[in-house]
């Protein structure tokens, strides 16, 4: 069982959108793919079909067998869960107090039922990114094109290093660049700077800016499964290609 942590340094990136549909194109490939969600956003849940009404997610329940979803998409998720300000104080807290909960947790679960678990995080520093990093055996960092996106670079793999320096079975972190646009120099620029200043970190495709995305995510699907012939579909399919390569190098 490979546990995944998908992080940012900054919101809009489409973080979430990223790791549900990297999650359905390696369930199209026979793995079997449990997704938890560790943003208090609780968005994950919107792009697997899930009642919007729904406030059950593991702040309440935790991360065992019976919180697990069943989705319309072959993908297995646990949501954050609709919570109260003073419930997500509380629980944060807790989470300060056993920075490894969700690795014990995750370990907890049968290593046999999964052959994947992917953790979605809030952008930036958080108790979150401590949890899902001392959880996980590798990190994809989301980034954009773009010069805001680009400065986080740094702060984010810092973070990496600070919270899996005793971490001995983690495998590093990867740079995915996510909403390329074929039009304009500064996008173009920007990635060519990612490429020169961590070329052994970045995954060797970009992901399209599609409006296939967008519309998927309204109609409560993902992309590979609203448009699976789109740009970002087959972007987000050289990817998984990759993370199994990868897994077996």
């Amino acid at each position: 069982m490979k546990v995944i942590a998908v992080i940012s340094g900054k919101g809009g990136v489409g973080k979430t959108t990223f790791t549900v549909n990297a999650a359905l194109a390696l369930a199209q490939r026979g793995k079997r793919v449990l997704v938890i969600d560790l943003d208090p956003q609780n968005a994950l849940r919107l792009h697997l079909g899930m009642d919007p009404g729904d406030v059950a997610g593991f702040v309440r329940e935790g991360i065992a067998p019976g919180t697990i979803f069943d989705s319309p998409f072959a993908v297995k998720f646990i949501p954050f869960g609709s919570v109260t300000s003073i419930e997500l104080e509380e629980f944060e807290a807790a989470l300060k107090a056993h920075p490894f909960w969700v690795h014990n947790c995750v370990q907890a679960l049968d290593v046999r039922a999964f052959d994947f678990v992917i953790l979605d995080t809030p952008p930036g520093p958080s108790v979150y990114l401590q949890q899902a990093l001392h959880a996980a055996q590798s990190a994809i960092a989301v980034v954009l094109a773009d010069a805001a996106s680009f400065a986080t670079v740094p702060q984010i793999l810092s973070l990496v290093e600070q919270y899996t320096k005793q971490h001995t079975d983690f495998q590093g972190v990867n740079l995915v660049i996510n909403q390329m646009s074929e039009q304009g120099q500064l996008g173009h620029r920007v990635r060519a700077a990612i490429h020169e200043n961590y070329p052994a970190l970045v995954v060797p495709v970009a992901i399209h800016r599609d409006p296939a995305v967008s519309e998927a995510l309204a109609c409560a699907r993902p992309v590979l499964h609203y448009e699976p012939g789109c740009r970002a579909s087959l972007d987000i399919q050289y990817v998984a290609d990759w993370l199994l390569t990868s897994e077996n190098e």
